[in-house]
């Protein structure tokens, strides 16, 4: 378990929790659970005034829970025992809830990935109450993992009747095959003009940015305005690059790929031989594209994506954004992963980080034109530089701590991005920053882009773009928030 989580939960299990059970039905419902988990699991919950809050769990009988839906030992007790817990921390505020949601988050992952198909229906069925409750302080995040995570376990399993119950459930109003959700959360609560926005790439008039619900926004006139194409996926958008010519790549959720060969006019989708998640993209030569993800994903097409080659590597680290770096590319991910790639293909060569912990988590990188001097960005507020091609880097002192998911250049100019639409500027290729200008937006940026000397982009939440048309100087609103 990170780390991070790890914290999350002892501060959780400090707290004061509020009320615990609902009322009529479903709190009889749930106190039937409470009881068959109390009798079958003792150690598990901290209870207080009459089982009626929860102000912790014991740590070791929690990891021993999650253990057995990892390993698809579901029973009724387990089931009850699950829904007991997460139910519990979604009741209450602050730490615990937030917690709550992460230890949902990988508990549905868990059974998702178990290979079992009763675990798979159980873990659905509790996501099912919290779906049904919308007033429930889980039924969004319920929506996802049901869409994404148990979807995607059923599918894998063979069990076209829970994929399509699922379906049914997540959006009541459509009926779908079980090709996906097809935009089962916009057409449910009309987010799909906003959708957030992951991934931004931009040269001279053409900008594209890439997010949520298979989104992707083409604007042929530097953001002034954007069109927004029917991609033929509702899938999750991680990923955009520009290739020569008209040639523009997208991809993100469960290997989805899409290549443009009309500057994003159209899309088609490029079938992948795996379904794990694309966070990165290099587009090479007229048809030559790399696609790097979840688990150490690297897959390379020459022929447009007819056709994937699969290039293993000894790490299943999870790959994120690649930059070009003069002839080559430099990939970033978690686990201070900075690899260099010559010619821009796997196998690469794992550079060398000073003054960031070892488990340092890299989101971005930039490179000069010659490839030589490279930025690289992550949690909180960590900035590396290297000035010999990506072999070694050190980290940048600088006056901040937010969380950093972006970089971008063009020359000597380099602006970073982060949480907190937090933006700033360096003149002097990332030996120093200052803040830039930008609106006052509590939102998380998470890339940015230059597409020549003087115009950058950065994009965020509810379909976001900001501009600068000084080197990054200063951002405006060009979409979103409120530039329409």
């Amino acid at each position: 378990m990170p780390e991070s989580l790890v914290r999350l939960r002892r501060v959780a299990a400090a707290c004061a929790c509020a009320a615990w059970l609902a009322s009529g039905a479903a709190r009889a419902e749930l106190a039937a659970a409470l009881a068959q988990t109390r009798a079958a699991q003792p150690n598990l919950l901290q209870l207080r005034d009459e089982d009626r809050f929860l102000s912790g769990v014991d740590d070791a009988a929690l990891e021993q829970l999650i253990a057995r839906v990892a390993a698809g030992e579901w029973d009724p007790a387990t089931e009850a025992a699950v829904w007991v817990v997460l139910e519990g921390f979604s009741r209450n505020q602050g730490p615990s809830a937030a917690y709550g949601r992460n230890l949902t988050s990988q508990i549905a992952g868990s059974a998702a990935a178990s290979g079992d198909l009763e675990t798979l229906r159980g873990m659905a069925r509790i996501l099912g109450r919290f779906l049904a409750d919308q007033s429930h302080g889980y039924s969004l995040l319920a929506q996802g993992l049901l869409s994404e995570k148990i979807r995607c376990g059923a599918a894998s399993l063979g069990d076209d009747a829970l994929v399509q119950r699922i379906a049914a459930d997540v959006n009541p109003d459509r009926e779908r095959g079980l090709a996906g959700t097809d935009g089962t959360v916009a057409d449910r609560f009309g987010l799909h003009a906003r959708a957030d926005l992951f991934a931004v790439a931009a040269r001279g008039e053409r900008v594209v940015a890439a997010g949520y619900f298979g989104t992707v926004l083409v604007s042929q006139d530097g953001g002034a305005s954007w069109d927004a194409p029917d991609t033929g996926t509702d899938e999750p958008m991680y990923a955009v690059a520009l290739g020569p010519g008209d040639e523009l790549w997208a991809a993100g959720r469960a290997g989805v790929v899409l290549r443009s060969e009309d500057g994003g006019r159209s899309f088609a989708r490029r079938a992948t031989p795996f379904d794990r998640h694309v966070f990165g993209l290099l587009a090479g030569g007229p048809g030559e594209v790399l696609a790097v993800g979840d688990y150490g994903l690297q897959l390379a097409s020459d022929d447009g994506g007819a056709h994937w080659t699969c290039i293993p590597r000894e790490q299943d680290v999870i790959l994120g954004r690649i930059a070009h770096a003069g002839p080559d590319a430099v990939v970033a991910g978690e686990f201070g992963t900075l690899e260099r790639l010559p010619q821009g293909r796997p196998p690469g060569r794992r550079a060398t980080l000073a003054g960031v912990p070892e488990d340092f988590y890299v989101f971005d990188t930039w490179f000069d034109a010659e490839g030589r001097v490279g930025v690289a960005v992550g949690l909180s507020g960590a900035i590396v530089r290297s000035e010999d091609g990506g072999a070694n880097w050190t980290r940048v002192p600088a006056p901040f701590s937010a969380d950093l998911f972006g970089v971008g250049g063009s020359g000597a100019r380099v602006v970073v991005a982060g949480e907190g639409g937090f933006l700033a500027v360096s003149d002097d290729a990332g030996r120093t920053f200052r803040a830039a200008e930008a609106p006052a937006l509590p939102v998380t940026l998470t890339d940015v882009e230059f597409a020549d000397a003087e115009r950058a982009y950065a994009v965020g939440p509810r379909g976001l773009v900001l501009r600068s048309d000084d080197g990054g100087a200063r951002f405006r609103a060009v979409r979103g928030a409120d530039g329409s």
